[in-house]
């Protein structure tokens, strides 16, 4: 790149859209089609002259992604272009004199082409891009724009509402590149930040509620947690922020106003992402600095007392586009409608360095406080299920939950040269973290014993018995292309690592026991202990507990063979390493964990796959209770396998995508038996074996009608155990059938007005390995309404969503119930 250049800022304007997002230029491109209709009609004002620049207004104006190489342009002239067309019509008009034609390839995008020729001069693709187009479409193009030997102009949003919320490109997955979701071998589901707004989701559990491949649980990773994990295939997944995993129990989620999407791989994902969870990766991807001049402010209510507001600013501080910002200013107080009472606090800041077309890098720091009172009531022990009436949190309000979180990050993407580039995720993060849980045992007349009050905050004066967990990962991926003879490959070899260390005092833990029964409606007014009289906690200093570290050395080639077959081929050489204190109790395990894909395209909307990969998994722990011979202890690690087969179809001019799995997992299974010395015995038996079909569908199937539905059906079933008992069982809190459709319709009397409706089906799934403890299937239904409109010269936005319409009781786990009915509402002004 010709820096001298940047004297000129009109120079630099297309420029700079090149590496929004932290996307880079290339002299050519890959990325497919997304989300535009090929027929649409749209106005265009190209004034006649230079064909290099009218092709560069063509594409502000109309959202196409264009590579230009102006030598091959040079002394062509266009009579522009003024008028509504279609992007086949504006090419005609655009080209004519120019010996020059448009030949649309067989993923949907276009290649302009000499006459005669087969070499391409300009390449076109469309996207939707972030920057306000008027905005962008109006910079001044000067004489020296001819001179850059590239421009590309690309963004990243999508998955708005009015694309049906459907997001057709993904970002990094594991160890390969962005990739469009259509093309992806994997089952994968993406949840935009417009589905979160409008569902006035306060917890990522509103989410998984509505995707047809994830149950949600109501259960957080830990007691102190603010992380949902929900069940996918029968398992649970890893959780992920931007790439970088967060595997450790105590963990917490980005806040839900910072999240920009969500990406959901369904399944084992081994090579991708190391030693891990089975059940598959939940990839939180937060906000990134915005081009255009952004200044959103929200306010409402997530039912009951729950009030927030949310400040969202983004831009650019130069007029060069070369330093750019997002904030994002969330505060929430009150009691919700579960009866538990939740202040949180929190504030993202992005800062990112557009040094080039070919370097972008951003630094992150996040920062959160969310406290809860009268929160985690624990059904340890339950006879007669039905004698729950009602959704609700039963333990005191003294019962506390605390969680604070400083996160760092740092991602960057270099173009090193036309074959080599290179990509770094960097993550840190500290929390600290408190946490009480009222354990109950419910009897069939109604009555409860309290079991225990885990107390850990230490005595009422000092609330000092923090823990911490202190996360580290990151990765370094080197992408090179080449070709062999006519085979086209993208071979990446990397490294990541994530790290986390779990920290707490010896004396910051107290287990009250109560000796009476009492009604369960009477246990909210349980008074507070006295903590003076009993004693002050948290005073010894905080000690190492818990050391998990996971390792990967990958390598892998995406490989194209040509339009219709390609492969993506890799090997993960993944250790986990874990250590257990005071006892040192540490083990060491490294497998080679392969994947293959045979990707194949009969025609350009139908991508159909079969991928088989490994998964190296973290051995369960027996629990920490006297009754267990070996408490504490952490068994051997294991190697899972999956096997999926699947399709995805585009349809409506790409704004609908159908897709389909059919996998297989063989997972280790563990069991609880009796033992001879009268303990239980925690061990591997036999194997899980997981295996259905999934089905998705998600986007527009009119200008007015949005759908996301879809449904998972399985066959669960634990094979090959010693112990008859347990041959043939269903495995745990693993819902068999799930169908779920939400869907939003655009009143043609009203301009803005639209209502929303969802309704989500979970089969009945067993609370224990005897399969005697049925948890029952339900329903739950949702209803909204959203109205968009102009107040004072500002977009407004008015959302009311009602969820768990007609307020059924149902349990997410075993030990947790449900969300009970929620009135949620918000105003979105735009500035």
């Amino acid at each position: 790149m010709n820096t001298s250049g940047r004297k000129k800022s009109s120079a630099l304007k297309p420029l700079v859209l090149a590496i929004q997002c932290g996307i880079l230029t290339t002299m050519t491109l890959a990325l497919p089609m997304v989300g535009y209709a090929q027929s649409t009609q749209q106005h265009y004002q190209i004034a006649a002259g230079n064909l290099s620049q009218a092709l560069i207004a063509f594409s502000l104006q109309s959202g196409l992604q264009l590579t230009v190489d102006h030598q091959k342009l040079q002394g062509l002239k266009t009579a522009g272009l003024q008028g509504d067309y279609s992007i086949a019509e504006a090419f005609e008009k655009l080209l004519q004199g120019t010996a020059l034609k448009a030949q649309r390839r067989a993923d949907g995008s276009y290649t302009l082409l000499q006459n005669n020729s087969t070499h391409a001069v300009v390449q076109l693709e469309t996207i939707q891009l972030q920057a306000q187009k008027n905005q962008v479409a109006s910079a001044e193009l000067g004489a020296d724009d001819a001179t850059l030997p590239v421009i590309t102009l690309s963004a990243e949003k999508q998955g708005h509402a009015g694309d049906g919320y459907l997001v057709n490109k993904i970002t990094d997955v594991g160890i390969w590149g962005a990739r469009a979701l259509k093309d992806t071998p994997y089952s994968v589901s993406v949840i935009s930040s417009d589905l979160i707004e409008n569902s006035i989701a306060k917890d990522m559990n509103q989410i998984f509620k509505k995707n047809p491949t994830t149950q949600e649980t109501a259960a957080r990773s830990s007691v102190a947690s603010d992380l949902y994990v929900p069940v996918i295939r029968g398992f649970n997944p890893r959780t992920l922020v931007n790439g970088v995993s967060h595997s450790m129990g105590y963990a917490t989620s980005p806040m839900m106003q910072d999240i920009d999407r969500v990406e959901i791989i369904n399944g084992a994902t081994g090579f991708l992402y190391g030693g891990g969870q089975v059940g598959g990766a939940i990839n939180y991807i937060t906000k990134k600095p915005t081009l255009e001049k952004l200044m959103n402010l929200s306010v409402g209510s997530y039912g009951g007392s729950s009030y927030f507001g949310h400040l969202d600013l983004g831009g650019q501080f130069d007029q060069e586009n070369i330093f750019g910002y997002r904030i994002n200013v969330l505060y929430q107080n009150g009691e919700n409608p579960s009866k538990v009472d939740i202040e949180q606090k929190g504030i993202s800041l992005v800062l990112d360095w557009k040094l080039s077309d070919r370097f972008y890098t951003d630094i992150k720091y996040a920062h959160k406080d969310a406290f809860e009172q009268g929160g985690n009531t624990v059904f340890n022990s339950i006879v007669d299920r039905s004698v729950i009436k009602k959704n609700k949190s039963y333990s005191p309000s003294w019962v506390e939950n605390q969680v604070k979180s400083d996160i760092i990050e740092n991602h960057s993407k270099w173009k090193i040269n036309d074959n080599l580039s290179l990509r770094t995720n960097l993550s840190y993060e500290k929390m600290k973290h408190r946490g009480d849980n009222t354990s109950i045992v419910l009897k069939d007349n109604g009555m409860v014993s309290i079991d225990a009050i885990n107390y850990w905050k230490g005595s009422s004066i000092t609330k000092n018995a923090w823990q911490e967990t202190k996360s580290a990962g990151g990765s370094i991926y080197l992408d090179s292309e080449f070709a062999t003879a006519s085979i086209q490959h993208n071979l990446t070899v990397g490294y990541s690592l994530e790290r986390s260390k779990y920290y707490r005092r010896a004396d910051n833990w107290l287990e009250l026991d109560f000796n009476q029964d009492i009604p369960l409606n009477e246990l909210k007014d349980v008074p507070e202990p006295n903590w003076n009289n009993i004693g002050s906690y948290g005073q010894e200093p905080l000690k190492a507990r818990n050391k998990l570290e996971f390792r990967n050395i990958l390598m892998g080639d995406d490989i194209v063979f040509n339009s219709q077959w390609s492969a993506l081929l890799g090997a993960n050489y993944a250790t986990i390493n874990s250590t257990f204190y005071p006892s040192s109790y540490t083990y060491k395990k490294s497998e080679l964990t392969p994947t293959m894909s045979i990707i194949y395209k009969p025609y350009e909307n139908v991508t159909s796959y079969i991928t088989y990969i490994e998964n190296l998994e973290q051995g369960d722990q027996v629990p920490n209770d006297p009754n267990y011979n070996d408490p504490g202890k952490l068994l051997d690690p294991y190697k899972s396998k999956q096997y999926e087969l699947g399709a995805k179809l585009s349809l409506l001019n790409d704004k609908l995508l159908l897709t389909s799995a059919l996998f297989r997992i063989e997972k280790a299974n563990w069991f609880e038996g009796q033992a001879s010395n009268g303990k239980i015995n925690y061990s591997q038996d036999g194997q899980q074996i997981h295996q259905g079909l999934e089905l998705g569908i998600t986007g527009k199937l009119s200008d007015r009608w949005v759908i996301v539905a879809g449904g998972t059906i399985m066959d669960l079933d634990v094979k090959k155990a010693s112990d008859a008992q347990i041959e043939g069982n269903k495995p745990t809190e693993a819902a068999e059938r799930m169908a779920k459709i939400y869907t939003e319709y655009q009143l043609p009397w009203l301009d803005g007005l639209a209502i929303t409706a969802g309704a989500y089906y979970t089969g009945k799934k067993y609370a224990d390995s005897a399969n005697t403890d049925i948890l029952p299937a339900y329903t739950l239904v949702d209803m909204g309404l959203r109205y968009r409109s102009n107040i004072g010269g500002y977009p407004t936005t008015f959302n009311l969503n009602v969820s768990n319409l007609t307020n059924k009781t149902y349990w997410g786990k075993k030990e947790y119930l449900g969300d009970p009915r929620t009135v949620a509402f918000s105003i979105k002004t735009q500035f």
